[in-house]
């Protein structure tokens, strides 16, 4: 909900780009851009301005070429690019604005697509295991569909305003945002597809974080009237129930037994903002507080982080920075596990929220 506020946001204050955001070729398809790229980012764009678009990178050649989506389909993805899934060779995306779920292959071609009714609800975030594809809706359902040709097997009944999604244990965790006003995350047995558990949370959960056994939960809490909140990160027992909560941030990813942590805090008046970025270790439930990026971090702690993603194979992090006002395209910063900057390079899109990576053959 955060980034569709922000994108909201952005759109009032740029109207002037949304004249731009149909291709110039008639809506013919370009030739390939990048053979075989390593990393995928998903670049959200601006709310109602129809840009949403997918970046391809390859890390061995630190080279990043925008639009990939818009190459290979004469089209950019719509209005709102929310979540991006690599399963089982293909990729998964949803577009918020436009109320659709697209399978993509590695070369960004469309595949096919299952389109949300407004009585369905908008797709959120994405989750898969085995043949299926799960989705949230702003309906307060989640949707099952088949990975294979995203026909609709089912729907779940959760709680309002869902966000993530995530597998754990044969059960799926949705955490309910309520656009504020939830606290609960609903546990779903993925045998019977049917809702089993219902756990209270800090208000607006948003996102898990998994870590081993381990499994966290990311929430904005409430917001004040100048949208600011103090985003708790809880340990969840999903068997217990039990919650607690072990500091605040804004972005969280796991590797390594360890949680990489970022608190990111916005002045919506004048756009000032301030990062900090520390690590939590999962074995000794203890919060390091020192930085854990080396060398220049200016830019990282002084612009609004926007993306914050871990390449699951080496543990080296990308932190997408949203561009100038939410507007122009957004930086994105390779980092090492250990915080060492490794490359920087521009997004080629704006709003750079979500990546995902494949294993080089």
């Amino acid at each position: 909900m955060k980034k569709v506020f922000r994108s909201a946001l952005c759109a009032c204050l740029a109207g002037f780009v949304l004249a731009s955001c149909e291709p110039e070729n008639g809506g013919q398809p370009l030739a390939p851009t990048m053979s075989s790229p390593d990393v995928f980012i998903l670049c959200e764009g601006l709310y109602q301005a129809n840009n949403a678009d997918i970046s391809a990178y390859r890390s061995d050649s630190m080279r990043c070429v925008g639009e990939y989506y818009l190459s290979q389909n004469g089209r950019y993805l719509g209005d709102t690019g929310q979540d991006i899934l690599y399963h089982d060779g293909y990729l998964y995306v949803s577009v918020y604005g436009s109320s659709y779920v697209a399978m993509l292959d590695l070369e960004g071609k469309e595949l096919t697509r299952y389109s949300f009714s407004a009585e369905e609800g908008q797709p959120r975030y994405l989750a898969a295991d085995g043949a299926y594809l799960y989705v949230t809706l702003y309906s307060g359902q989640v949707a099952k569909l088949l990975a294979s040709d995203l026909s609709l097997v089912d729907y779940a009944s959760v709680g309002s305003n869902p966000e993530d999604i995530v597998v754990y244990d044969g059960q799926l965790l949705v955490a309910n945002s309520g656009w504020g006003y939830d606290n609960t995350v609903t546990v779903i047995d993925m045998a019977s597809f049917e809702p089993v558990k219902t756990i209270s949370v800090a208000w607006n959960p948003q996102q898990f974080v998994l870590s081993g056994d381990s499994v966290y939960l990311l929430a904005n809490g409430q917001y004040d009237e100048n949208w600011n909140c103090d985003y708790p990160i809880q340990h969840l027992d999903v068997s217990s129930g039990e919650v607690r909560t072990i500091g605040n941030a804004t972005h969280a990813v796991a590797y390594g037994g360890k949680l990489y942590l970022c608190h990111s805090t916005t002045d919506w008046t004048t756009y000032e903002t301030t990062n900090t970025f520390f690590t939590y270790d999962v074995a000794s439930a203890t919060i390091a507080e020192d930085c854990f990026l080396q060398g220049d971090t200016e830019e990282l702690t002084s612009n609004s982080v926007y993306m914050m993603e871990v390449n699951p194979m080496n543990g080296e992090l990308y932190i997408g920075l949203a561009g100038t006002k939410f507007v122009s395209s957004g930086m994105v910063h390779r980092i090492s596990h250990d915080g060492y900057l490794i490359h920087r390079f521009d997004a080629q899109g704006a709003n750079p929220n979500q990546a995902v990576f494949i294993a080089k053959k």
